[in-house]
C-alpha cells in the first residue's frame, strides 16, 4: 500500500502545486488586464459624413461602416435571434457559462471537431473591445476574468447595447444597425424574424455564412437560428414556420457612392488634411457644406451638354465599331441586355430554399423571340413600300420598362434610308429610330482653327451603314414613326394600308451621340456670402478626376478685361470717356518684343465710348487703356483683391496672357455685386463631431489671412501714395507714348479719392463697383452677351476668348448668384474656328442661371450715394443736346459726369499720335 500512497500524495502535492500555479497566473494576470472603465465610454469608429447645404448626403468616409443605436432601438426579435445563435442562458449566468462550457465539450467530443464555441456575449464582448484576437490560453483567462468584471460593473441591457453595436457582420457593416440598412436597405423597426436570424447566423463567420457568396451556407446556419429561436421558446410555430418559408428580398450592390464628384473630392482631401486621415475616417464628423444640391444637379447636366454641343460641331468621329455577321449581332445583343439587367438590378431575392432570384434576369430565348417577332410582323406587312419597312418594338417585351429616356446607350444600326432621313438602331433588341433632326449635325470632323464651314447631313447613308454601333441617347417614350418621316417620303404612302403599315410601327425616340473630347468647367457663388452654389470640375468626375476649376490655370482672354476697365474707373477713365480704337503698333518691356494686336473680327471702328469698348471686347481700345493706366496699376489691383495669378508685366496683359483658374476668377467677378467688397470663398458651413458639438475648420487659413493682412495694409498705403496719371513700366522703361516730363518740373503728387478710404475687406470704391455692374448689363444687353439677356433683366457678365479658340469663357452674374463657365481641351489645342466664349460657354451659363434666378429671384443693384444718372450721346461720350434721339442715360461717379468740374483727379490725356499707324501702314507692317 505504501507505494499506493506514495503515488497518491504525489499526485495530491502536484495538483495542489498546479493549483498554486494556476491560481498565481490568473492573480497575474489579473494584475494585466485592461480597465474596464473604458466600456462607460463607448466611443467606436463610426462613418464621417458630408452633406449639401439642403440636406442630401454627398458622401461617407469610414474605416468601419457603422450607426450607434440606443438598446431601447432593438426590437426583441433582433435581440432574440442574437441571444439564441451565441448566448440562450445570457440572462442566468454571470460571464462565464459553465453548463454552456460542459455542453460544448460533450459536443466537440462527439463531433471530434470543433462544432460548437462557449464564449459568452459577455466574454464577447471583451474580446473585442478590450482584447487581441490571439489564439493562447492566456488570452482565454482574460476572457473569464474580464467578462466576471464586466457582468459586476454593467447591467445586461449595457452588455448587449456594447455587444449589438460593436460586432462585425460582412460586407464592411459593423453593428446590426448598419448591417440591416446594408443588406436589407431597412430600419430596425422594419425587420422581420427570418432576416434577423440571417444576419445573427453571420457572427460567427461572415464571409461563409454569407448569402452573397454561399447562400446553401446561409440558408443552413438562418435555419439552426431560427431553430433555437423555437427551442428557446424565443418563437412560436407559427413564427417559426413563417420565417422559414421567408423569401428575403436584400440589395444587391450599392449605388453611387458619391455625388458632385469635383466638389465633394475637393471637400474631402482638406478635411483630411485638416484632421487627419484617422480622425476624420473614424470621428464620426457631419460636414454640412454649401453646395445647394439642386442647382447642383443641373450644373453638371448643362457642363456635360454644353461639351457634347461642342463636340458635335467637331464633327462626327465615326461608328464605334462594326458588328459583321448575324452570329456577332445575336452574341452582342443578348450580351448587352444581360449588362443592362445586372445594372438595372439594385436588389435581388433570397429564397426559402436557398437560392437567389436577382431583380431583373436574362431568360433564355429572349433576343431569339425578338428576331423571331421581327420577322413574322415583316412577313404579315403587305404593300409596295415593304421593302422599306423597318419593324418596330414588340410591345409585349419586358425589356421595355428598363430603356431610361435621358440615358445614353451603345446601339446596332439595324437600317439607314437617304429617303426617309432616318437611321434605325437596336438597343439590347429593343427599337429606336433617329430622326433627321437628331443625325444632322454629323458632318465630317475638322477640328481647325481656320475658317470653315459644314453643312448638315441629309443623306444617313453617308455616315453609317447596317451592323455599325454608335452612341444614341433616349430622348422619348416609343411613338409612332410616321410623323418623323421625311415629308417627301410620307406623300408618296398613299394607299391606306401601306399608310396603317408604317404608322403601326413604334420606336424609342433616340439622338445620335458621341462622347466629348471637349471639357468644362463651372463654378458658382454668392456674392455676398462666398459660399460655393456648384462646382463642376469637368464633364465626367467617373472618367478624370482632374478638378478644372481649381486646379486648372487657363488663360483668361477678354474675360479679364472688366478688371482692366475697373482699373481705369479708378484712375481718371469714366464711362463716356473715349477710346480710339485704330491701327497700332505697341513694344513691349522687351525692345525685341513688336506685336500688333489686334480685333477678333479683324476691324477698326474709330473712337467709342469706354462702355462700348467693353461691351463689344474690342482689343485696341483695352490696349490703349492699359498703357494709358500702367501695368503696374493692374497688378497692384490684383494684389488687392487677393486674386491668385501671374501676371506678365507688359502690356499683354491687357488680352489675357497668363493663367488664372475658374475660382480666382469668378471670385474677382463676385467683387463688382459685392459693392467692391472682398468675396471670401466659403464651402463648408459646419462640422461637428459625433456629439453634435462644432468644431473649427481652416484653422490654417485663418492664421495665415491674419499674417496677409499686414501686408496687405502696406501695399494699399503704397498704391495710394501714387499719382493719377502714372503710366510706370514694371522695369522702369516708359510706356509707349508717355509724355515726358521736363526734368525741372516737379509733378504735384494728389491721393486718388477711390483709393483713400479702401481697407482690408472694402477693396474697390462702392460708387464704381456700382458703375462695372452697369457696364457690365450693357455687355448682356448689347454687346458680346446678348445671348444671356432673356434669362433677366439684371443680369452682368462678360465673354472670353483666347487666340485660336483655345479657351472659351462666360463669367456673369445676378445681385444674388456669380457664376463662371470654361470650355476648351485639357492639352490646350484648339476648339475650332468660331467656338468664342459666347458660343461655346455663354449656353452652358445661361442654362444654369435660368434656374439659379428662378430659385434665389433676382432684383437690381442697389444704387450707393454718390451716383448721378446723365443723358449722354453714346457716340461723343458728350452732354446729350436738347431733343437728342441718340441720348442715353448713363451712370457717373457725381462729379465725374461730362461738364462737372474735376479739381482733385484729371482724366488721363488721350493724346495718340504717337501709337497709331494708318490702316494702310498696319498691314503693310503685318
Amino acid at each position: 500500500m505504501r507505494p499506493f500512497i506514495k503515488f497518491l500524495l504525489a499526485l495530491a502535492s502536484l495538483g495542489f502545486l498546479g493549483g498554486l500555479f494556476v491560481l498565481g497566473l490568473i492573480v497575474s494576470i489579473s494584475f494585466d488586464l485592461p480597465q474596464i472603465n473604458t466600456l462607460a465610454d463607448y466611443n467606436p469608429p463610426i462613418p464621417s459624413r458630408i452633406y449639401s447645404k439642403d440636406g442630401e448626403l454627398l458622401l461617407e468616409l469610414a474605416k468601419e461602416r457603422r450607426e450607434i443605436a440606443r438598446f431601447e432601438e432593438f426590437p426583441k426579435r433582433i435581440v432574440n435571434a442574437f441571444l439564441a445563435a451565441e448566448d440562450d442562458n445570457f440572462y442566468n449566468h454571470s460571464g462565464v457559462d459553465y453548463i454552456g462550457i460542459a455542453r460544448a465539450m460533450v459536443k466537440n467530443i462527439k463531433a471530434g471537431r470543433i462544432v460548437q464555441g462557449a464564449s459568452t456575449i459577455t466574454q464577447q464582448v471583451a474580446k473585442s473591445l478590450l482584447l487581441s484576437s490571439e489564439r493562447t490560453y492566456t488570452r482565454k483567462i482574460k476572457d473569464l476574468l474580464l467578462a466576471k468584471k464586466i457582468e459586476d460593473k454593467f447591467t445586461k441591457e449595457e452588455i448587449l447595447f456594447l455587444y449589438l453595436n460593436q460586432v462585425y457582420l460582412g460586407g464592411g457593416y459593423y453593428g446590426v444597425k448598419a448591417a440591416f440598412k446594408g443588406y436589407f436597405d431597412k430600419e430596425l423597426t422594419e425587420a422581420t424574424i427570418a432576416e434577423s436570424a440571417l444576419i445573427a447566423g453571420l457572427l460567427v463567420a461572415p464571409g461563409r455564412y454569407s448569402p452573397y457568396v454561399n447562400p446553401q451556407y446561409a440558408k443552413t446556419r438562418q435555419k439552426y437560428v431560427l431553430k433555437r429561436m423555437f427551442d428557446t421558446g424565443k418563437i412560436s410555430k407559427e413564427e417559426y414556420e413563417s420565417a422559414l418559408a421567408e423569401d428575403i428580398r436584400m440589395k444587391s450592390r450599392e449605388p453611387n457612392l458619391m455625388k458632385a464628384g469635383y466638389f465633394t473630392d475637393w471637400i474631402r482631401q482638406r478635411l483630411l488634411e485638416e484632421y487627419g486621415e484617422e480622425e476624420f475616417l473614424t470621428g464620426g464628423y457631419e460636414v454640412t457644406t454649401t453646395l445647394d444640391w439642386s442647382l447642383q444637379k443641373k450644373a453638371e447636366d448643362e457642363v456635360l451638354e454644353g461639351v457634347k454641343a461642342i463636340d458635335k460641331r467637331q464633327g462626327f468621329k465615326g461608328p464605334i465599331e462594326t458588328w459583321e455577321d448575324e452570329d456577332q449581332v445575336k452574341e452582342n445583343l443578348i450580351k448587352q441586355r444581360k449588362e443592362i439587367y445586372e445594372e438595372s438590378s439594385y436588389h435581388f431575392t433570397f429564397k426559402a430554399d436557398g437560392t437567389t432570384q436577382p431583380e431583373y434576369e436574362y431568360q433564355e430565348g429572349e433576343i431569339e423571340n425578338a428576331l423571331i417577332y421581327e420577322k413574322e410582323e415583316f412577313a404579315q406587312s403587305k404593300g409596295k413600300w415593304k421593302n422599306y419597312l423597318e419593324i418596330g418594338i414588340n410591345p409585349n417585351d419586358e425589356f421595355l420598362k428598363l430603356v431610361e429616356v435621358g440615358k445614353n446607350y451603345n446601339a446596332m444600326v439595324t437600317r439607314v434610308s437617304d429617303s426617309q432621313r432616318m437611321i434605325y438602331v437596336s438597343l439590347a433588341g429593343v427599337k429606336g429610330m433617329i430622326p433627321y433632326e437628331h443625325f444632322r449635325w454629323a458632318h465630317e470632323r475638322n477640328i481647325t482653327e481656320e475658317r470653315h464651314y459644314w453643312s448638315y447631313v441629309t443623306r444617313p447613308e453617308t455616315i453609317l451603314k447596317k451592323g455599325d454601333v454608335v452612341n444614341v441617347k433616349v430622348l422619348g417614350a416609343p411613338r409612332s414613326v410616321f410623323k418623323y418621316l421625311h415629308s417627301d417620303f410620307r406623300k408618296r404612302l398613299k394607299d391606306e394600308q401601306t399608310l396603317e403599315t408604317f404608322k403601326k410601327q413604334q420606336f424609342f425616340l433616340m439622338a445620335l451621340d458621341q462622347e466629348p473630347d471637349a471639357q468644362g468647367a463651372l463654378l458658382a457663388i454668392s456674392p455676398h456670402t462666398g459660399e460655393i452654389i456648384s462646382m463642376v470640375g469637368g464633364s465626367d468626375f467617373a472618367k478624370s478626376q482632374f478638378n478644372r476649376a481649381v486646379q486648372s490655370n487657363r488663360q483668361p482672354g477678354s474675360a479679364f478685361k472688366p478688371l482692366l476697365y475697373a482699373v481705369g474707373l479708378e484712375n481718371g477713365f469714366t464711362p463716356s470717356s473715349m477710346l480710339l480704337d485704330s491701327p497700332q503698333a505697341l513694344g513691349g518691356v522687351d525692345d525685341s518684343l513688336s506685336w500688333k494686336p489686334r480685333n477678333y473680327d479683324g476691324k477698326f471702328k474709330g473712337e467709342m465710348s469706354f462702355r462700348r469698348a467693353l461691351e463689344t471686347s474690342r482689343n485696341i481700345p483695352t490696349i490703349r487703356l492699359t498703357q494709358d493706366v500702367g501695368v503696374s496699376k493692374i497688378i497692384n489691383f490684383v494684389e488687392r483683391i487677393k486674386v491668385d495669378a501671374d501676371l506678365p508685366k507688359d502690356l499683354s496683359v491687357s488680352l489675357g496672357s497668363f493663367g488664372i483658374n475658374l475660382l480666382d476668377l469668378v471670385k474677382t467677378y463676385a467683387i463688382f455685386p459685392n459693392g467692391g467688397k472682398k468675396v471670401k470663398i466659403k464651402s463648408v458651413l459646419s462640422v461637428k463631431d459625433r456629439y453634435g458639438d462644432l468644431v473649427d475648420f481652416e484653422k490654417k487659413d485663418k492664421i495665415k489671412e491674419v499674417i496677409e493682412a499686414s501686408e496687405l495694409e502696406l501695399a494699399e498705403n503704397d498704391e495710394i501714395k501714387k499719382g493719377p496719371d502714372s503710366l510706370e513700366d514694371i522695369s522702369g522703361e516708359e510706356a509707349v507714348g508717355e509724355k515726358e516730363l521736363d526734368s525741372e518740373q516737379t509733378p504735384e503728387e494728389k491721393i486718388n479719392p477711390f483709393l483713400a478710404s479702401l481697407d482690408e475687406d472694402q477693396v474697390y470704391d462702392p460708387r464704381l463697383a456700382y458703375l462695372m455692374t452697369n457696364l457690365l448689363k450693357g455687355v448682356v444687353e448689347n454687346g458680346t452677351g446678348r445671348g444671356a439677356r432673356s434669362i433677366g433683366s439684371y443680369i452682368g457678365g462678360k465673354t472670353g476668348t483666347t487666340n485660336n479658340y483655345v479657351d472659351a469663357w462666360f463669367l456673369g452674374f445676378s445681385s444674388k448668384v456669380v457664376t463662371g463657365v470654361w470650355t476648351g481641351f485639357d492639352d490646350n489645342q484648339t476648339l475650332g474656328w468660331g467656338e468664342t466664349g459666347a458660343k461655346s460657354a455663354l449656353p452652358i451659363w445661361k442654362n444654369y442661371m435660368e434656374l439659379g434666378i428662378k430659385k434665389y429671384g433676382e432684383t437690381d443693384f442697389p444704387i450707393p450715394g454718390g451716383i448721378v444718372n446723365v443723358a449722354i450721346n453714346p457716340e461723343t461720350g458728350k452732354l446729350a443736346s436738347s431733343g437728342s434721339t441718340k441720348s442715353f442715360m448713363e451712370a457717373f461717379v457725381e462729379g465725374t459726369e461730362p461738364g462737372a468740374a474735376k479739381d482733385t483727379f484729371e482724366e488721363p490725356s488721350e493724346d495718340f499720335s504717337d501709337s497709331f499707324l494708318e490702316d494702310e501702314e498696319y498691314y503693310i507692317s503685318q
